[in-house]
């Protein structure tokens, strides 16, 4: 089974972009196509869903952002990599509610924003080919 990267991107920031985390995507191990299960969602002309999508043998569930290490060990490697001296800063941002917006906005007035989007998009890319790597997923594109 062969899958695109770009398919299994843009379902796994699919399904991370749901606040209460009740979205998944399952490929099928098959035929390499992906499935989302949502509740929160009502999928125009969506197919019905394979009812054994729970079968480890016949589906892979996708991961989720979090799962791939994407979160502030992510920030603090950026900060590290383009401005070490705002480590502590950056740091202190995280320890209350709003932190990635407010990192957002640091970023953003080191003139560093374009270089954080770029960052994030290049290591989720290697953290979900290293996903697929260890899941025996072969790639294209």
């Amino acid at each position: 089974m062969t899958v695109k990267i770009v398919e299994i991107i843009e379902a796994i920031e699919f399904i991370s972009a749901d606040p209460s985390l009740d979205s998944e995507a399952f490929l099928s191990r098959e035929t390499g196509k992906i499935h989302i299960r949502s509740g929160d969602f009502d999928f125009d002309d969506a197919e019905d869903l394979p009812e054994d999508l729970d079968d480890p043998d016949r589906y892979i569930g996708l991961p989720h952002k979090h799962d791939l290490d994407l979160g502030n060990s992510l920030v603090r490697s950026f900060v590290t990599e383009f401005c070490p001296s705002e480590s502590e800063k950056v740091r202190d941002m995280f320890r209350k509610r709003g932190a990635y917006s407010r990192f957002k906005n640091w970023a953003e007035s080191k003139n560093l924003l374009d270089d954080w989007y770029r960052f994030e998009n290049e290591s989720a890319e290697a953290a979900i080919r290293e996903w697929c790597e260890d899941n025996d997923i072969k790639l294209t594109g």
